[in-house]
C-alpha cells in the first residue's frame, strides 16, 4: 500500500491487508470487525475489503481455504467475509459455494442467513443450470430457513429478466408456497412474487397466480393474495380482478386478511 493511500485509508485497512498477505484470514476479519459496532460492519467496509482481496488476487484454492477457516467461527463478520471472499468463484466452483450457501442459510443469525441467500442468488445468475437442481432439492426439504434462501435467491435471479428462466424459477418457488412459516411467507408472496416476478415475468406470473389460487391450502392462497400487496403486484392486480374476487370468498382469517391487505393497496393506485 502506498503512503498516500495508507494515510487516507480507515485504520482497519492496513492490518486487514497485512493479515491477508500473511495468509491469516481470521486476523483480517478481526481488523475488519473493528470498523463496525457490536459486530455490525458497514456495507462500504465490506466493499473495501472485497477490493483488497481482489487486489491481492489469491488463487481459487486459497480463497476456498480462507472461507472454510472463517466459516468455522461463530462471528457474523467471519461468515460474511468468508462468503464475500469466495463469491467470485461462483461459476467454476458452484458445488463448493452451494454447500457454503446452504450452511449460511441455516445459521441462527438472520444477517448471516441473508448472506447465504445473496450468495445463492449469485450462483443462480452465474451457474443457473447447474445450481437449479440443487435448489429444487432444498426447497423440497423440511427446513424453512433454506426455503426462504431459495425464494430470495430466485428473486435475485428474476431480476435478470431472462425469459428462459421464467418457468423454471416459478416451478422452483412453487413448493415454498405451502410453507406456513411467517419468515418464508413474507419473503415469498409480497417480496419475491409481488415485488419482482410480476415485473420480470408478468404474463407467466399471472398465469401461475390463477393456477395457484385454486389450491385449497391457506398458505398458498395467502401468498397469491399478498402478491398484490406490493406496488408492482397491485398494478398487475388491476389486470386480474378475478383473482382477488375469487379469494375473497375464502373465510379463513389468514386468507381474508391477505385479501383485504391487497385490496387496500390496489385501491391506493386507483384513487
Amino acid at each position: 500500500m502506498s503512503t498516500d493511500v495508507a494515510e487516507s485509508a480507515p485504520g482497519w485497512v492496513e492490518p486487514f491487508e497485512h493479515a491477508l498477505t500473511q495468509g491469516d484470514p481470521l486476523g483480517a476479519s478481526d481488523a475488519l470487525r473493528k470498523s463496525g459496532v457490536n459486530g455490525w460492519v458497514r456495507k462500504d467496509s465490506y466493499d473495501r475489503a472485497v477490493e483488497i482481496v481482489d487486489r491481492i488476487a489469491p488463487a481459487p484454492v486459497v480463497r476456498l481455504n480462507w472461507a472454510e477457516r472463517l466459516l468455522a467461527h461463530p462471528r457474523r463478520v467471519d461468515k460474511e467475509l468468508g462468503a464475500l471472499i469466495v463469491a467470485p468463484l461462483a461459476k467454476p466452483h458452484w458445488r463448493e459455494l452451494s454447500r457454503i450457501a446452504y450452511r449460511l442459510a441455516r445459521d441462527d443469525d438472520w444477517a448471516v442467513r441473508e448472506t447465504g441467500a445473496v450468495l445463492l442468488g449469485r450462483l443462480f445468475i452465474e451457474a443457473f443450470s447447474e445450481v437449479l437442481p440443487v435448489a429444487r432439492e432444498w426447497v423440497d426439504g423440511p427446513e424453512s430457513r433454506v426455503h426462504r434462501a431459495v425464494v430470495v435467491a430466485a428473486k435475485y435471479a428474476a431480476r435478470t429478466r431472462k425469459t428462459e428462466w421464467a418457468e423454471p424459477l416459478l416451478d422452483l418457488i412453487e413448493p415454498a408456497l405451502r410453507d406456513g412459516d411467517e419468515y418464508v411467507r413474507k419473503s415469498l408472496g409480497p417480496f419475491a412474487i409481488g415485488d419482482q416476478f410480476v415485473r420480470s415475468y408478468p404474463e407467466q406470473t399471472l398465469a401461475r397466480l390463477r393456477k395457484w389460487m385454486a389450491d385449497e391450502n391457506e398458505n398458498v392462497r395467502w401468498n397469491v393474495a399478498m402478491s398484490f400487496s406490493a406496488a408492482s403486484g397491485a398494478r398487475l392486480a388491476q389486470r386480474a380482478p378475478d383473482i382477488l374476487e375469487f379469494l375473497a370468498s375464502d373465510e379463513r382469517p389468514l386468507v381474508r386478511s391477505a385479501v383485504r391487505s391487497a385490496q387496500r393497496r390496489v385501491r391506493t393506485l386507483v384513487t
